[in-house]
């Protein structure tokens, strides 16, 4: 089977399951993980093998652009000491213990490879738990920590795996050159980053096509990440920083046109490698097992059993420690970081699920001229990381909502919700007097003619109905068809797509008896689609 067809394949298989499985509150990521086992075991199925240079030079870099360029650099400050603490720290921690661990149950692996594999499963997939959040309702913060830390884990994860591997290759390490160059990688590719973010911001800022535009974005996270990880660094780093320098500083002024299409296309983009990327977890896990087969499934499971619940745990003895800890020592920290409900760093301890990154790095490692009972050590590694990633989606995935119910936090969500909400509508009442201030300062401009004189008057009566509604659902915040937000004014919105449904049936009846062509057509099918975006944007 070519290579056109398995894509094609992937993809139905993909749609098929997000059709199926589309009402369940179980995350995507998980039902193509399990799916792809169970397909990947189907006699006579093609083999589908997970190509780490596509992964990490491809899929990469176009998830860590689409999570950085959406992402509010203003959030990420707020929280910026938590997810520099789970970031690095945290991965630092979870490579040293993964590594002593398993030197303490397989000695023969030796340490530069218990390094690798602490270093390729110490970033936890942001992907995995933005799916899970997307269907849950988890407080907003700690979404913002979760994939502020997903973003940025890789980086340092990557810079670990790589010095871990030369160490293994060339038998030499030196910690004060590992030291040396991580800082060195840090600081480069962040004016890399930012040089880059600049320059390209202000390209797209000049260009008004909306093609144009998202071609140059869909190559940005590209010219960022090749050229730094072709110089020695990670790459990851560099993307990230273009993508929340564009998304940050640039994004507002770009044109609406450009802003629709461009969200549009990634969306669409980030769902494709992400789902790709959880299918073939599952698919590869059956070609996994073929090349440790001479290891006792005992063995095995004692492994990944203890690897695993180190991970597990291990991420809770970091966490704890590192959120209160620095609230005890220092009183400026804790006026400028109240304590948080326990159950906060509970869940963020529990979101620690690995993904398809983690078995990238793990079969970018050569096979090796030694044996460990009867197999490769790369095989044995990624058979142990895709055991890792398995559990981790299954166990903590599965268990996450019922953990979040258990545990009161989607209360806190809830009432999250409930405060965006008001929060909305007062800015919607704000940005409404704003139009009715300028509307009440120049309907009396004498120089308006009699036409704009009624147009003016027409928005005042309109902008002002919005508003009493807008009043109304404050005063009613606690009713449950306020806190609906799609409730919120249906009979405007009812009305709006009524007509616009009836121009469009009229558009199809000109259309058919060719009294417009086709390019009036598309014009007029677009001003329809834009309404429309417009009412679906209000709700």
């Amino acid at each position: 089977m070519g290579k056109v067809e398995i894509f094609v394949m992937l993809l139905t298989i993909i749609v098929l399951v997000g059709i199926t499985f589309r009402k369940l509150p179980i995350p995507t990521s998980l039902l193509l993980v399990i799916t792809g086992m169970l397909i990947g075991f189907i006699p006579h199925f093609p083999m589908i093998t997970l190509d780490p240079k596509i992964v990490l030079d491809a899929f990469l870099p176009l998830l860590i652009y689409q999570t950085s360029a959406y992402s509010s650099w203003r959030d990420i400050k707020m929280d910026f000491r938590p997810i520099a603490l789970l970031s690095i720290g945290h991965v630092l921690f979870i490579t040293v213990l993964v590594a002593i661990i398993v030197h303490l149950i397989l000695p023969e692996l030796g340490w530069p490879m218990a390094f690798i594999l602490g270093a390729v499963i110490s970033p936890p997939d942001d992907v995995a738990i933005v799916s899970i959040a997307e269907k849950i309702q988890m407080p907003k913060r700690i979404v913002t920590i979760l994939k502020a830390e997903g973003m940025l884990n890789d980086a340092p994860a990557l810079i670990l795996f790589r010095f871990s591997l030369a160490a293994l290759l060339t038998h030499e390490f030196s910690p004060l050159k590992a030291v040396s160059s991580f800082f060195l990688i840090v600081i480069g590719e962040t004016l890399y980053g930012l040089s880059l973010g600049y320059i390209l911001g202000n390209l797209r800022m000049n260009l008004r096509d909306p093609v144009l535009q998202t071609m140059i974005s869909i190559l940005t996270p590209f010219l960022a990440y090749l050229p730094a990880e072709k110089l020695g660094g990670s790459g990851v780093l560099a993307t990230a920083v273009v993508g929340m320098y564009i998304g940050n500083s640039f994004y507002d002024r770009f044109t609406p046109d450009v802003r629709l299409i461009g969200r549009s296309v990634w969306l669409t983009l980030g769902f494709i490698v992400q789902s790709i990327l959880f299918l073939l977890v599952g698919c590869n896990l059956r070609y996994i097992l073929d090349g440790i087969s001479l290891i006792p499934l005992s063995n095995l499971f004692y492994y990944s059993s203890i690897i695993t619940v180190t991970v597990i745990l291990g991420r809770f003895i970091w966490v704890y420690p590192a959120t209160y800890l620095p609230r005890l020592l220092s009183s400026s920290s804790k006026k400028r970081n109240p304590y948080l409900p326990w159950q906060y760093p509970f869940i963020i301890s529990w979101t620690g699920m690995r993904g398809g990154i983690s078995l990238a790095a793990a079969l970018a490692v050569p096979l090796l001229p030694m044996s460990v009972n009867g197999a490769n050590p790369r095989d044995l590694l990624v058979f142990l990381v895709s055991c890792i990633i398995t559990a981790t989606l299954i166990l903590q995935g599965l268990a996450l909502p019922w953990m979040l119910k258990i545990l009161g936090i989607r209360n806190f969500g809830q009432r999250e919700a409930k405060n965006e909400l008001l929060a909305g509508l007062q800015a919607r009442i704000a940005m409404t007097d704003a139009a009715l201030y300028w509307l009440y300062k120049h309907v009396g401009n004498p120089q308006n003619s009699h036409i704009l004189y009624e147009e003016i008057n027409l928005r005042i009566r309109e902008y002002n109905a919005i508003k009493d509604q807008f009043q109304n659902s404050i005063m009613n915040i606690d009713h449950p068809s306020v806190l609906d937000e799609k409730i919120e004014l249906k009979d405007t919105v009812f009305l709006s797509s009524k007509l616009i449904s009836i121009e469009r049936k009229e558009l199809g009846r000109l259309w058919k008896e060719g009294k417009i062509n086709q390019a009036v057509k598309i014009k007029l099918r677009n001003y329809l689609d834009v309404r429309s975006k417009h009412l679906s944007d209000v709700l």
